[in-house]
């Protein structure tokens, strides 16, 4: 009896105690553990409260090498600083420039080509921006050598890249998209970096002179004016004969108005403020002159058989007759082959049933087939073009030949005169057309083609503030290495410690 009194006394004591005693004991093996997962059983468990304990005890070591990696981080900003200021690269000028026009954004230039924005670097474009500002102790290939472009990355090909990225987080395979991603930047960071020895101020000015001269080049590439009156000035009609002069005035007409014809298409609306002028209205002023002036002057020859000399007369028509009699059978081969492919070419017929007995067949719109007939027109024409052309020099060979008229001094001069003339209103026209296009170019079609978005800004070297910046950043990566590697030496060793505990088990 005793003892059963006893031992139920006990066991409520124990239960009174338990309790306490497992909450105590909690609270004495708390621990936070890293939970490892291994391919053998192998799962165990690191406690990171032991990691840093081992890290406490390397502490004064660490301290150490933390203490030369500040040292070193210093070191690095100051080597970092004055092998900029050396090179140049830490003292610079920066703009923004912008192209918008159809055809930037696939990597194009006006006209089509591939665009190549290192033209901004061109001799031309340098020397011309140099001029501007009067300075001559400064060579081109020096501001060259020191510009640097770079292209920025239009918003949706960084909205592709961020995706693929994205993408890439579940799949790494995604990564290799980003290579398929690409892109033609519309704008473009522009420096120009002080290692010539020229203040901030100066090297300001000639970035934003040369960013200037580089708009002219851009305008003029890709107006083509220059052309015109290039071959309305360079040429002396006195130097040929009469019936020359008039067929190079005639080709020089059609050039212009061929130019012309292309602007008014763009731009029918447009009248130059400084002209005046629409191109229609050069359009239509350059018909008058072929067809008033210079076809006068033309009969005045043909009419008086007027020649410089008769024999070279002759041979020029004797060679236009030729170049139209190989013009001619050229394009007959042309026409040829054209009908043959028209004659063995069907169209896909279409077959209608109306009722039993009748049926109607249509035949399908062909887009080919109607080429080849256009083709054929234009053949055609052509070839009747060059045999009116090549009769017409028939009859001025025959006439040559047959003429015995001994030209007097007033016909010459006369002709003389007109030929003037004639020479001096194309050369007029050619400069107002020009007038007129170097208007349209910059304020209509190439209006915001190219833009300087932000201004040359100068940006020195040195100074306190960047200084202290490349310090902190070299710094900061020092002591960032070296707390990963004392990390890591903690983790070692826990798992170390570990496996001999496990080995002694």
């Amino acid at each position: 009896m005793e003892n059963n009194r006893n031992r139920q006394r006990n066991q409520k004591e124990q239960k009174d105690m338990e309790p306490k005693d497992v909450k105590d004991m909690e609270q004495k093996d708390t621990r936070i553990y890293l939970h490892m997962d291994n391919d053998t059983d192998d799962e165990g468990q690191i406690d990171l409260l032991n990691i840093a304990g081992h890290m406490a005890k390397r502490k004064k070591l660490y301290k150490y090498i933390l203490a030369v990696a500040v040292c070193l981080g210093v070191l690095a900003g100051l080597v970092y600083e004055g092998v900029t200021y050396v090179t140049g690269k830490s003292s610079y000028a920066r703009a923004v420039i912008s192209f918008q026009y159809e055809g930037i954004e696939d990597g194009l230039d006006p006209n089509g080509s591939a665009f190549d924005i290192n033209k901004l670097k061109s001799p031309a474009v340098i020397e011309e921006a140099l001029v501007s500002l009067g300075i001559t102790d400064i060579d081109a290939e020096d501001v060259r050598a020191n510009i640097e472009i770079e292209g920025v990355i239009p918003e949706d090909a960084v909205e592709r890249i961020t995706v693929i990225k994205e993408m890439a987080l579940e799949d790494v395979s995604n990564y290799e998209k980003i290579l398929d991603v690409s892109y033609y930047p519309s704008q473009y960071i522009v420096y120009l970096y002080n290692d010539f020895g020229m203040s901030g101020s100066e090297t300001v000015q000639i970035l934003n002179a040369v960013l200037e001269s580089y708009r002219e080049y851009f305008l003029d590439t890709y107006a083509n004016t220059e052309v015109l009156t290039v071959a309305a000035n360079l040429i002396d009609y006195t130097d040929y004969d009469y019936v020359e002069a008039v067929d190079m005035l005639e080709t020089q007409i059609e050039i212009m108005q061929n130019y012309v014809e292309e602007r008014r298409n763009q731009a029918s609306e447009f009248r130059s403020a400084a002209t005046g002028l629409s191109f229609g209205d050069i359009v239509t002023a350059l018909g008058t002159v072929e067809d008033v002036d210079l076809a006068n002057l033309d009969a005045y020859i043909e009419g008086h058989t007027l020649t410089k000399d008769k024999e070279r007369l002759i041979e020029y028509y004797e060679y236009n007759i030729k170049k139209y009699n190989m013009a001619i059978t050229e394009y007959q081969v042309q026409l040829s082959n054209i009908q043959s492919t028209i004659d063995k070419y069907q169209k896909d017929p279409m077959v209608i049933v109306s009722s039993q007995e009748t049926t109607q067949q249509l035949e399908v719109t062909n887009e080919y087939y109607d080429e080849l007939q256009q083709q054929k027109l234009d053949v055609a024409a052509r070839i009747a073009a060059l045999n009116t052309d090549l009769n017409e020099t028939y009859t001025l060979l025959k006439a040559v030949k047959n003429t015995n008229v001994n030209n007097t001094q007033d016909e010459y001069d006369y002709a003389d005169e007109k030929l003037a003339s004639v020479a001096q209103t194309v050369a007029q026209w050619a400069d107002l057309t020009e007038e007129t296009t170097d208007e349209y170019y910059p304020t209509t079609l190439f209006s915001n083609a190219y833009k300087i978005g932000v201004p040359a800004q100068y940006s020195a070297a040195g100074g306190m503030m960047s200084i202290i910046k490349n310090i902190a950043i070299c710094v900061a990566g020092m002591v960032f290495v070296v707390l990963i590697i004392w990390c890591i030496d903690g983790l070692s060793r826990e798992i170390r410690q570990m496996r001999k505990n496990k080995a002694e088990k």
